[in-house]
């Protein structure tokens, strides 16, 4: 008897579709839990059966709600507890649904409602609140004062600057904090615009900058990268000479970042790729989180680093060395910071991010992702108390015509061989023309303006190519390269 087999249907689920839409985490949580389809009736059932498990837990286990959140954010890496879930879903209305349902409510959370508290969690006067089942009222959460928590500072009106994508914050003695939010921390024209404004105001009003978020996620991104939608959409409309302006703009605003008057440290943490990148090697100082993603991923939408990402990996790869040592072959300095950005190298932990060369010596790892604002701050002032100087603009050597005998005979091979498209290897000869200082000899010093302006041209020139829209258009949609 012939086997008859019949095509799998995916499942669709509206609440899921739903959540896809939604911005925040509590808006993608209630449109699945307050769904009606048969997803959202399941995770219904799971969620709502986990909140009175654990509020039913309360004092077996733990004396506070506190102590359960913590234990399943750290133990199972979620970004919140049942409690801090329970919030972002409002209290009220899932209790009404829980007894519509015919489930148990725990008294003790009965209570807390009939008593005029409506979140387990709150902040008043900067300091973040848990209720306390026990006493019935608000106590203060025990943390350490070196965490700095941003949604403190905005419940107590510190934003002092804010656009729809980024916001400057004051986070205390002279710090300010610039924080992204936009989709994925994606780095965009409004905030290229908006963080040269907030350099003047802190110029003006403080004694230093952290960069620093404190986004959701597995991974979580600190910045996933520059906005591509808006330059292929001016490279479809022909608009080059606007996209060779915006990258001008770009350089300018790193390098502001870089000779500020006051220190810049960055605090970066999950994904930190390409501009996100860029604007750490900009920084004096970075201060990672352990788990760090970061590299310069540009080749894999079909360009080259445009915000001074080649220009500052190198200053540290041959700042690295000892002022006095005098390099006289840099082939062993140079490879290794090409193949970073022609292979898109993407570290798995800062630590690799460290072998990479993205991080110095001088940058720091932390450990707790709680403390890295803090940690950041405090690099901050301790650079102010030591009578922090900008650094001095001066020429870079580079390897210049040298490095094209070595690298262009090989990427011809592995063309020939298969492993890289005849587009692939344009970029990647663009690439190493531009991080290697063009047609000049090994050691010659030259400016970061000429540095700039190849990796600018080399930037428009891409995207002028179909081939590069393509590759764009294809991340863009897929979050995957396209092989042209």
């Amino acid at each position: 008897m012939a086997t008859k087999y019949n095509e799998f249907e995916k499942p669709s689920f509206p609440c899921l579709d739903a959540a896809k839409k939604a911005k925040t985490l509590p808006e993608k949580l209630k449109a699945v839990l307050y769904g009606d389809d048969k997803g959202a009736q399941f995770a219904w059932k799971v969620a709502a059966g986990g909140f009175i498990y654990a509020a039913n837990r309360i004092p077996e286990i733990s004396e506070t709600i506190v102590e359960i959140d913590n234990a399943m954010k750290w133990g199972y890496n979620l970004e919140m507890g049942p409690f801090e879930t329970w919030d972002a879903i409002g209290i009220k209305e899932s209790v009404e649904k829980m007894e519509k349902d015919g489930m148990t409510v725990p008294e003790n959370v009965k209570k807390m409602l009939a008593s005029g508290a409506d979140s387990f969690y709150k902040i008043e006067n900067g300091k973040k609140l848990f209720y306390d089942f026990a006493s019935g009222d608000y106590k203060a959460m025990q943390i350490s004062a070196q965490i700095l928590d941003l949604d403190n500072f905005k419940a107590e009106n510190k934003v002092v600057k804010s656009v729809s994508s980024c916001s400057l914050i004051d986070i205390g003695d002279g710090v300010f904090n610039l924080e992204f939010h936009s989709k994925m921390n994606a780095i965009n024209k409004e905030m290229v615009d908006f963080m040269a404004e907030a350099g003047e105001y802190v110029d003006a009003n403080g004694v230093g900058m952290v960069i620093g978020n404190q986004a959701t996620g597995m991974p979580a991104p600190f910045s996933a990268g520059g906005d591509l939608a808006f330059m292929l959409g001016l490279a479809k409309e022909g608009k080059f000479e606007e996209i060779n302006d915006f990258i001008a703009t770009v350089h300018t605003g790193i390098m502001g970042t870089r000779y500020a008057k006051y220190p810049v440290v960055a605090a970066p943490f999950g994904l930190a790729l390409g501009g996100g990148c860029e604007v750490c090697l900009s920084a004096d100082k970075i201060v990672a989180h352990t788990d760090l993603f970061m590299g310069l991923v540009e080749i894999g939408a079909g360009l080259v680093p445009g915000g001074c990402g080649m220009i500052n990996l190198w200053r540290k790869y041959i700042e690295s060395k000892p002022e006095s040592a005098n390099l006289t072959d840099m082939s062993g300095y140079f490879i290794p910071a090409f193949m970073c950005v022609a292979q898109a190298k993407v570290s798995m932990s800062a630590a690799q991010a460290r072998k990479n060369g993205f991080l110095g010596p001088k940058d720091r790892i932390v450990f707790n992702k709680d403390y890295l604002i803090g940690e950041a701050k405090k690099e901050v002032l301790k650079m102010v108390e030591d009578g922090y100087a900008p650094p001095k603009k001066t020429k870079i050597p580079v390897f210049g015509r040298e490095a094209h005998g070595m690298l262009w005979a090989e990427m011809n091979n592995m063309m020939s061989g298969g492993y890289i498209t005849p587009h692939m290897e344009m970029i990647a000869k663009k690439a190493a023309f531009c991080m290697s200082g063009g047609d000049v000899p090994q050691g010659t010093l030259v400016s970061e303006e000429y540095l700039m302006k190849l990796e600018r041209e080399a930037f428009v020139d891409l995207w002028r190519t179909e081939n590069t829209q393509k590759m764009a258009e294809h991340m863009m949609k897929t979050g995957k390269p396209l092989m042209l």
